[in-house]
């Protein structure tokens, strides 16, 4: 177990709103355009836009990043590009996740999200056509269905299935107890699960916020865990020790974390460094 304050913090460096107000009208016309031209793309020329995807959601998330003033630093990227399926189980804090993931996109990468997004104009369609998995949260049955089908799609495809075991953003900070979806998931299907811990955002756009704070964020991608021994009779040892791993990096939402500083002169666990544009 990780006791209180024992986690490995990292500075954002946050500061001011000015530039996220001076620019969320460019930020939100960027945004919209950029997915307003992949939905052309999927409507009238549908081999184009199957081949150039992955490029057209890095292009979203890294100028999404860049008008907000935030910088990227990624670590253990090759554990998403590795061939084969895998379930990568991220921490989600911040609306700005959205760009973070988008900026990193893996090949063959789908990820599970509200089906309340299909309300949103655009975002919502262009979600449709990238074949990502929606799940309707406010039917159980429903949602178990849809999560147990996105387990049979990323096996037989050999995808890369993104999910959140948090299943929503908190308003304190730290990380939320898990939901057993995503380790169902992985302990039916078998596939390796690969942690992508996301720090630094919560800070720099909390819940409830529209506007950024320039900054930096992190992204840890750790090596996979095997789910071969998993029981989906009996998760809790699987979700217990996925969690003690994110939180070497994060604090407990349940508890009062210390300010976040850096700690200089301290390992990398990871590796060295890569930028949000590097492939």
């Amino acid at each position: 177990m990780v006791e209180q304050g024992t986690h490995e913090r990292w500075d954002c460096r946050a500061g001011s709103r000015v530039r996220g107000v001076l620019l969320f009208v460019p930020l939100a016309l960027t945004a919209f355009g950029i997915a307003a031209w992949m939905l052309v793309l999927a409507t009238f020329a549908p081999a184009v836009f199957r081949r150039r995807r992955r490029g057209l959601l890095h292009a979203w998330g890294r100028a999404g990043l860049a008008l907000s003033g935030v910088s990227l630093e990624a670590h253990g990227l090759e554990h998403l590009s590795a061939p084969g399926g895998r379930i990568v189980l991220f921490n989600h804090q911040s609306l700005l996740d959205l760009f973070v993931l988008t900026a990193l996109w893996p090949e063959r990468g789908v990820v599970v999200y509200k089906r309340e997004f299909h309300r949103v104009p655009i975002i919502g369609r262009i979600m449709r056509e990238l074949d990502l998995i929606a799940v309707d949260r406010s039917d159980r049955d429903r949602a178990i269905e849809s999560m147990r089908a996105a387990g049979r799609r990323v096996r037989e495809r050999g995808e890369v299935l993104l999910v959140a075991p948090e299943g929503t953003r908190s308003k304190a900070p730290g990380l939320l107890d898990f939901k057993r979806g995503p380790f169902h998931v992985a302990a039916d299907t078998g596939l390796p699960a690969v942690l992508m811990v996301i720090r630094g955002v919560r800070e720099l756009m909390p819940k409830g916020r529209l506007v950024t704070r320039t900054g930096r964020a992190r992204v840890d991608v750790l090596a996979p865990v095997s789910t071969a021994e998993w029981d989906a009779d009996d998760l809790d040892g699987p979700v217990a020790e996925v969690r003690a791993m994110f939180l070497r990096f994060l604090p407990d939402a349940g508890r009062a974390p210390p300010a976040a500083t850096t700690g200089p002169g301290r390992p990398d666990p990871t590796g060295p460094a890569l930028t949000a544009g590097s492939e």
